[in-house]
């Protein structure tokens, strides 16, 4: 990964207001969190993590090629050997109170703020994340506005994708793609907002223009405990400072939630079957801007094919993705479309486009051959969801292959394998055991 294209900067102009002590003469090329991102130039900031403290890895991201290292006062006696190894090696040793708070707003400075420079819209839910933030940027590309992408398939502009660790990247790995992709003409980024990500803070201080919540299902809960705590990961996105627009499902219990709080984000929800409340919702007493309607869904040979109705606005989508789940994944890139001002018309067009996500409801086979769905399903909803959109396309007996994740929530392997019974046929194997047997997570 390469930097952003970012002027260098020197320490004390970077770092001036925070320093405890005036910084030496030097200039950097980037800024780090992680010692296994490190490149030449780098300043590494060294924050306590999960397991342990970065300033464990300060010798190895000096070997990589940072030229600098700051760190909180507070830990320096902690970890004293570690402070010593490095100014052995005459390695500056910078001290900024409260670092770990600082992390984003330095990256930020250093990067040239680039969130400011471009719409970015955020997607977050259980499921559905990664298709709505794909069709989105396959929708703009159609309009001929670039849209840059940040989530589990990577980062990247168009299709030119380069892979990362998590879907949401630490703080100031996300400032610099975010310059990547500004430095690369992005006039938009839609980003994939993790619980995970939210809770512990990678997209705080970020200009956000738009929120779009897909759903709220079960998952993550060896991390986040509880299904509350998940929630309310999720909900952040919906109280940000700055925040224009709110796309969200109205079939959803959380969306309807949210669609109901009183709010000066401008809201726009969308529904792909009859959903209670709907008509409280979008009305004048409501602070709702528009709803979106999906009306005779139909699977045809080529996908789906159904009505979107947008206020006064009628149009036909058709598609080649499966699943009439992937009804609401188009409505939320529908309802970001319009909220970046595209016209109804134009964002029907667009919609009609789009083409299948890799492991998203990819067919493969066919033409004489048995037909391959390959699907990232892994909670009991996606997964239930997704065998009921491949009953819809099966003429014949319909086979399901599927695993659960070890060392993950294992209080949902019972509900997938209900899931699963909707099969006519349930083959059960591994999906990444990591430390657990494979044959318990089975059983």
């Amino acid at each position: 990964m390469s930097h952003a294209s970012a002027q260098n900067w020197k320490l004390q102009a970077l770092l001036d207001e925070w320093l405890c002590e005036p910084a030496p003469d030097m200039s950097i090329s980037g800024v780090s969190l992680d010692s296994r991102l490190v490149q030449a130039g780098d300043l590494y900031l060294a924050v306590g993590g999960a397991v342990t403290h970065g300033i464990r890895f300060a010798e190895a991201a000096v070997s990589a090629g940072a030229c600098a290292v700051a760190v909180a006062p507070d830990i320096v006696a902690d970890f004293s050997d570690s402070v010593e190894a490095l100014q052995r090696a005459s390695v500056p040793v910078l001290l900024i109170e409260n670092l770990d708070q600082l992390c984003a707003t330095i990256a930020s400075r250093f990067y040239g703020h680039p969130d400011q420079d471009m719409t970015l819209i955020a997607v977050t839910g259980t499921d559905g994340k990664t298709s709505v933030c794909r069709f989105i940027c396959q929708a703009f590309a159609a309009a001929n506005r670039p849209c840059g992408y940040i989530g589990t398939l990577g980062w990247g502009l168009g299709d030119s994708l380069q892979p990362i660790a998590l879907t949401t990247p630490d703080a100031v790995s996300l400032r610099r793609m975010l310059a990547s992709l500004r430095d690369a003409g992005a006039e938009l980024v839609a980003l994939e907002a993790s619980s995970h990500g939210l809770a512990e803070g990678r997209l705080d201080g970020l200009s956000l223009n738009i929120a779009v919540l897909t759903n709220l299902g079960r998952d993550h809960l060896d991390y986040h405990k509880s299904v509350e705590a998940y929630k309310q990961a999720k909900t952040r996105l919906f109280d940000w400072s700055g925040l224009e627009c709110s796309v969200v499902n109205g079939c959803d219990q959380l969306g309807q939630e949210l669609l109901h709080k009183r709010s000066p984000v401008r809201k726009v929800a969308y529904f792909s079957r009859d959903a209670q409340g709907s008509n409280d919702l979008c009305t004048a007493a409501n602070p709702v801007a528009s709803c979106l309607y999906a009306k005779e869904i139909e699977a045809i040979d080529e996908g789906l094919s159904f009505q979107l109705r947008d206020e006064d606005f009628e149009g036909v989508v058709t598609t080649r993705l499966l699943g009439r789940f992937n009804v609401d994944n188009l409505l939320a890139c529908y309802g970001s479309l319009r909220a970046c001002g595209m016209a109804a018309n134009e964002a029907v067009h667009c919609l009609s486009r789009v083409t299948p996500v890799d492991g998203r409801m990819e067919r493969l086979g066919g033409a004489g051959q048995p037909a391959v769905v390959v699907d990232f399903s892994h909670t009991p909803q996606a997964l239930s969801v997704a065998i009921d959109a491949a009953r819809v396309h099966c003429s014949g007996r319909l086979w399901v292959i599927f695993g659960c994740g070890g060392d993950r929530d294992p209080g949902k392997r019972a509900p997938m394998a209900a899931a699963a019974e909707a099969a006519d046929c349930v083959i059960l194997t591994d999906d990444n055991p990591r430390t657990e047997s494979s044959q318990s997570i089975i059983e």
